[in-house]
């Protein structure tokens, strides 16, 4: 959200150490005397539970407010100061008849803080966006906030209202596996998400399906799960769910481990997402078959902007990346690639492995030899088709 220059109040990045309400006092003055405000800046300085209460009958004051910059304020606080510092912050907020931003992230605070946040968002029935990235929530502070969203949206019913929250950051939050049934049911009770960031949280196949299955009524545009962990079976369920969201204009993936089985059934869905404008599938141990069906679905995406696809088992140099490049090209994609400089090699045992199996289709023709000579069958019609 653009909010003017003059309506906001900022103390960004001024490493403030704010414990008492004599140290706020100066500052509180200002922002007791700023007109129509609608942002407040915070961030970059460490306040205390003194000063927070202060801070909150400052905020109280402000009916205009519409965005709460508060991320990286409690450095150096202990916890318990921490959570009575948030309990007060979010009373506040939550008088506040304007607010529809709330940036929390980089605050340790934890599971405890997770619990003093509760209320507020139980209550916060127009809060449109929520940012808690890297707060140290870990499965029992995810599964609060989890359980305080699908509150908000029991409220929302209740008083005849369409959730107004559209957009969520959660990353970096050791969430696990645990939180995923809570935050599931969230997300489906919702319908309203546009915007979901769960990076780094050490999520696994059995989560990410709930997670993505939850998402399925959304109308999702973007979509951020790096660095957690699909295989097979996250992969077909985020294939399913992709087919429902029409509007998606990201998904990174990247880091995801869909491995080659997982990856190619990610790729074969994204042909229907003509909408999509950046694809990150690095690092996902996704092999030249995989690469040549995402040439295939590259055709359809005419809008797409960036495609990284760095740290997979495929050459770099290889008829693959060659039917990337030139369904690009027919697409006037052609400087959208990023680099393709730490491509991922076999393993001795994975090529031993594969040179067993090569010896041992030599001898009987299998299925698998079928789908090889298919495919290379396919390589060759697509290159007479884009003319390479």
């Amino acid at each position: 959200m653009a909010i003017p220059a003059d309506r906001i109040y900022s103390l960004e990045g001024r490493g403030l150490k704010l414990t008492t309400a004599e140290d706020f006092a100066p500052y509180l003055l200002e922002l007791r005397d700023f007109e129509n405000l609608e942002e407040v800046r915070l961030n970059g300085n460490t306040i205390g539970a003194e000063a927070a209460k202060a801070l909150a009958e400052v905020l109280k004051t402000k009916p205009t407010l519409k965005v709460a910059t508060l991320h990286d304020i409690f450095t150096s606080r202990l916890k318990d100061e921490v959570k009575e510092s948030v309990i007060a912050i979010c009373e506040a907020l939550g008088s506040l008849p304007e607010l529809v931003e709330v940036n929390l992230s980089d605050n340790a605070f934890g599971p405890l803080g997770a619990e003093a946040m509760a209320p507020f968002l139980s209550k916060q029935t127009n809060l449109q966006v929520l940012k808690l990235n890297n707060n140290g929530l870990g499965i029992q502070g995810g599964t609060t906030i989890a359980q305080a969203l699908i509150a908000c949206q029991a409220a929302c019913e209740e008083q005849g209202k369409t959730p107004a929250l559209h957009t969520l950051v959660c990353g970096r939050n050791r969430l696990e596996n645990g939180s995923a049934p809570e935050f599931a049911k969230a997300f489906a009770a919702l319908g309203s998400l546009r915007e979901v960031r769960m990076p780094q949280n050490g999520i696994r196949p059995e989560g990410i399906s709930q997670l993505v299955e939850g998402l399925a009524n959304n109308k999702l545009r973007v979509l951020d799960l790096q660095d957690n962990t699909f295989t097979h079976v996250g992969s077909q369920a985020l294939a399913r769910s992709l087919a429902q969201w029409e509007a998606l204009e990201l998904l990174n993936i990247g880091d995801c481990l869909l491995g080659a089985e997982g990856g190619r059934v990610v790729i074969e869905a994204l042909k229907d997402r003509k909408t999509l404008k950046t694809i990150n599938l690095q690092y996902n141990e996704i092999e030249n078959d995989g690469a040549i069906a995402l040439s295939e679905s590259l055709r359809a995406l005419t809008v797409l902007e960036s495609l990284e696809l760095n740290g997979n088992r495929f050459d770099a140099e290889g008829d693959a990346v060659e039917l990337i490049k030139a369904v690009l090209s027919e697409n006037d994609l052609d400087e959208i690639l990023g680099s393709l400089s730490d491509m991922e090699e076999l393993t001795d045992d994975e090529e031993e492995e594969s040179e067993s199996e090569s010896e041992a289709e030599a001898e009987e023709p299998t299925s698998a030899v079928k789908a090889d000579e298919q495919l290379a069958d396919l390589v060759d019609e697509m290159k007479k088709q884009l003319s390479i």
